[in-house]
């Protein structure tokens, strides 16, 4: 009975930080969603015009855990690669984009003034607007929508953590229910029926 205690005991510090981290994280996504973050402004943004696509754009992927994908391409007289990524990629009219946009094809492109800096740079330039005979091929509202819907989901699944291991830490003895069932299984059940209605 005592070690069972001891036990509880030890579980009850774990869930107090888990408590404690996942609120202070949780926070973080909170105040970046309503200050609006992750949303990107047209005055945040830097165009380039009449730009001449030096090499088509290419899909490209990479597998594994944290697999990604994108689609990539170079302008001529310009040493950045251009990379339709992350959310910008999720909203793109990305056939249009392999298919519509070829070698020599006059386009304007923008990307956020902090990220002038890799403006023809040898290194990779993430873009936000694609734009050939005045056909945007982005789509900033939807990348907007999709980043700041995945900050949310991120903040409440953390408050949903924080909550539930707090409730954990405040029962000064292991309830009998979890004898038959492990707290943290119904922990993982809940924030997965969680997960699904916030997609």
């Amino acid at each position: 009975m005592a070690d069972q205690i001891d036990d509880w005991e030890k579980k009850q510090k774990d869930y107090l930080a888990a408590a404690i981290i996942c609120f202070i994280i949780g926070t973080y996504f909170f105040m970046k969603v309503i200050s609006g973050s992750y949303i990107i402004k047209p005055s945040e943004l830097q165009t380039y015009e009449n730009l001449i696509t030096e090499k088509a754009p290419e899909f490209k992927e990479t597998k594994g855990k944290n697999s990604k994908r994108w689609i990539e391409f170079k302008c001529v007289n310009n040493q950045s690669t251009f990379k339709i990524a992350s959310f910008d990629y999720r909203c793109a009219n990305r056939n249009e984009v392999l298919t519509e946009i070829k070698v020599g094809d006059t386009i304007t492109i923008a990307l956020l003034k902090s990220d002038i800096a890799d403006f023809d740079k040898e290194t990779s330039c993430e873009i936000h607007s694609l734009i050939k005979n005045n056909n945007e091929y982005l789509n900033i509202a939807c990348r907007n929508r999709a980043d700041n819907k995945d900050g949310k989901r991120g903040f409440i699944l953390l408050f949903a953590i924080s909550i539930m291991t707090a409730i954990l830490y405040s029962f000064s003895q292991k309830p009998k229910f979890f004898d038959h069932v492990h707290q943290d299984f119904i922990m993982v059940i809940i924030l997965i029926i969680l997960f699904i209605i916030l997609l």
